[in-house]
């Protein structure tokens, strides 16, 4: 082999094993910024569902201790709340969604049952507070409500229109109470059936 040919087979050697080495080196260094960020995501996350919990409870503390009774047919607001939630954690979009626990999501009433006409409430107890990315990372915190014995629904989309509202409505002679998470045009949970 000629000495030019020899440092030109160096040379492409030489690119070659840099341009390995700049690859392993960025795969390294994305996989540790991918790993932060779930990190930091997760976190920011569950700090979210710690902050709805605890407004939850206050807005239940404060409902509960309400005596005031709707008119048939009708609902009030018993207490408001705002949460201040950041518009976006780690500069990635997220929603909080709330769920019962139990996976009934309507109320069943007026049913014929061996001739009798007979009304049936289903109520789920306790909730699920759900906080999740919607962009990626995808990532998804739960956090367990079972102490509540009133239901919750509602969404917030990237922490916009964050309130909780705590209603009590009278659905055929019964009172019922709900939590309502956002900007619900109405509350989902009664239903007939004849």
């Amino acid at each position: 082999m000629q000495k030019g040919q020899s440092s030109l087979v160096e040379y492409v050697l030489t690119i070659f094993f840099s341009l390995i080495i700049l690859v392993a080196v960025s795969a390294i260094v994305y996989s540790f910024y991918n790993s932060v960020l779930k990190q930091d995501v997760s976190k920011s996350l569950n700090q979210i569902d710690l902050e709805v919990a605890d407004a939850i409870f206050k807005i239940y503390q404060q409902g509960k201790t309400s005596t005031s009774s709707p008119a048939q047919s009708t609902s009030i607001l018993l207490a408001s709340i705002n949460l201040n939630l950041p518009t976006k954690i780690s500069n990635r979009n997220y929603e909080i969604d709330f769920m019962p626990l139990n996976p009934i999501f309507m109320t069943i009433s007026n049913v014929t049952a061996a001739g009798k006409n007979v009304s049936i409430i289903i109520q789920s107890s306790g909730a699920k507070i759900i906080a999740k990315t919607t962009e990626d990372p995808q990532i998804v915190i739960t956090k367990d409500l079972s102490n509540i014995d009133v239901d919750i629904q509602g969404i917030v989309n990237s922490g916009i229109n964050a309130t909780l509202k705590y209603y009590r409505y009278n659905f055929n002679g019964t009172v019922y109470d709900k939590i309502v998470l956002g900007e619900q045009s109405i509350i989902i949970d009664i239903s007939q059936m004849g």
